[in-house]
């Protein structure tokens, strides 16, 4: 397993028995200790323990909270903040809105430089400007203060978007890949779940700018916690986690990792780094994944997932509110069955789709090595990964419909309940394995990826939550949820058609990427030779 990003490795073993793994990146080169003559050996693929891998997943999954936290702990007191501030529910659902928005937008800067400088950088950014945009929202009076906080809030909350799943990249093989992501979504997915219901007590017992005192101080601890205990697990910092990282990227969890090494192999010099360019967050990185065509597709798809799961939960006061004329605890208790629902599918589905991805291996004849990355080229990971999402798909479909109407009739309050149960399971169940497609396409860079699937659903979902009330208020609730689920009907043509020409297109993006890099070198040849 290579530091390369493909993650495959050449070993050319010279005159003094040691050979060379370069990665294809032109940013480092590894230098790793020969092994005996005769024998063949292949760096894992990381080098951290499996229960340094728990740890790494635990440490980004509670993380992970901080973004959805930040969307729906305030979500129970919208209507208050109506009052407070003077506004029309329709605007206060506007700061949902913004945030979406600046959620959509600092991911492409910041899921690029966490690429090459490294995780742990990019957490500690993301916690300070997350800490700082809490206090400001703690202390503001006025509506457009509450829109730009909201902005700068957003900003810090991408840690959890943009850099959850890459790190999950970073240490998990392709084949494992859809267990770790389930745990590292869990925290993601926690959000939902317990924001509102932490909302609505925080806002009933101490009032509603509690609740941005809480994000504050928990993303001060997150901070402190990161700073000390998170090693760096960005390849092109640290390779496989065998390369001593340095200055910032170095914490005390790090020093351990470097002397279990030494002990391991004491005779051993540690792979060696050449010295690296600082690299500036670069957004087209970024957009050239959207302008991608099977990435673009996979992004709308995923993006409109996401869209119907936060229409639904930013709808959920003001129709709970009318319906069932509930306060902001009673509120944020409602969000609970989504929420389980969310971690259910995310504890689950990832298990389904890595025993669908041995199912796949051992008919093609794959070998399934542990520790080491498949080659993925001839290997249709975009069926493995969709045929789980077509139950999911149509499940959701289901609960939209049924949420929309029996809020429309007033139902007992257990009707939407159930409703919001099977959306989440059913949506987090489609746009989480989505995610995990993507990053299997853009494994040499998972956080921009991320960014790219942020950028997408982040934008849509601004849209449609400006969008849902004045729509339930026009259409009623009952037709305005049916008319969504249409939407996702057609979407599953989608689903079928990624299957059959994903790995085509993936095939020919390959080539000219091949193709382009071979003028590139033909032409600094050229270059070269003439000077």
């Amino acid at each position: 397993m290579a530091l390369s990003s493909d993650m495959e490795s050449q070993e050319n073993p010279d005159s003094s028995n040691k050979k060379e793994i370069s990665q294809e990146t032109d940013v480092e080169k590894v230098v790793w200790p020969g092994t005996q003559e005769g024998h063949v050996s292949e760096p894992p693929f990381s080098v951290f323990s499996k229960s340094m891998k728990i740890w790494i997943i635990f440490l980004v999954s509670i993380s992970a909270l901080i973004s959805p936290f930040g969307a729906t702990t305030f979500l129970p007191v919208l209507n208050v903040l109506s009052n407070v501030l003077d506004i029309t529910p329709t605007q206060a659902n506007i700061s949902i809105t913004t945030y979406m928005i600046a959620q959509a937008i600092a991911p492409t800067f910041l899921g690029n430089l966490s690429d090459n400088s490294g995780r742990r950088l990019t957490f500690i950014i993301c916690f300070i400007i997350f800490s700082i945009g809490n206090i400001g929202l703690a202390l503001q009076t006025n509506y457009i203060a509450l829109l730009l906080l909201r902005m700068l809030q957003a900003v810090g909350g991408t840690a959890a978007i943009a850099l959850t799943y890459a790190v999950v990249a970073d240490v998990a093989t392709s084949a494992e890949r859809g267990k770790y992501m389930g745990y590292a979504g869990a925290g993601v997915l926690m959000g939902p779940a317990f924001g509102p219901t932490i909302g609505g007590l925080l806002a009933d017992f101490l009032g509603w700018r509690s609740i941005f005192w809480f994000l504050a101080i928990f993303s001060g601890v997150l901070l402190v916690v990161f700073v000390f205990f998170f090693p760096e697990t960005c390849r092109k910092v640290v390779g496989n986690g065998s390369i001593p990282p340095q200055g910032v990227n170095r914490s005390v969890i790090s020093c351990i990792q470097q002397r279990k090494l030494a002990k391991r192999s004491p005779d051993q010099d540690s792979p060696k780094l050449e010295k690296r360019k600082v690299a500036w967050p670069n957004p087209l990185v970024t957009f050239r994944i959207l302008a991608e065509k099977e990435s673009g597709i996979i992004l709308l798809y995923n993006g409109l997932f996401f869209t119907g799961m936060m229409v639904t939960v930013s709808a959920i006061p003001d129709l709970f509110y009318q319906a069932y004329g509930l306060n902001e605890l009673q509120v944020g208790l409602c969000y609970i069955a989504n929420g389980i629902a969310s971690l259910i599918s995310s504890l689950t589905m990832g298990l389904l789709v890595d025993w669908n991805f041995r199912r796949h291996a051992k008919a093609m004849g794959v070998p399934i090595i542990r520790g080491k990355q498949q080659d993925l080229s001839n290997f249709p990971i975009e069926r493995v990964r969709m045929q789980i999402v077509i139950p999911g798909h149509i499940i959701g479909i289901f609960g939209l419909v049924l949420f929309g109407w029996t809020v429309k009739f007033q139902t007992h309050i257990v009707g939407p309940e159930i409703a919001l149960f099977i959306i989440g399971f059913g949506f987090t169940t489609a746009f989480n394995i989505t995610n995990g497609l993507i990053i299997d396409i853009h494994r040499d860079e998972p956080a921009a990826a991320t960014a790219a699937v942020n950028f997408a659903r982040c934008l849509m979902s601004a849209g449609g939550t400006a969008a849902i009330i004045p729509l339930c208020h026009a259409m009623n609730p009952g037709w305005a949820f049916t008319f969504l689920a249409l939407i996702y009907v057609v979407l599953i043509g989608v689903v079928f058609w990624i299957m059959r020409d994903g790995m085509r297109w993936r095939q020919e993006l390959a080539e000219k990427k091949g193709l382009k890099k071979e003028e590139d070198e033909r032409k600094a040849q050229e270059e070269r030779a003439g000077g």
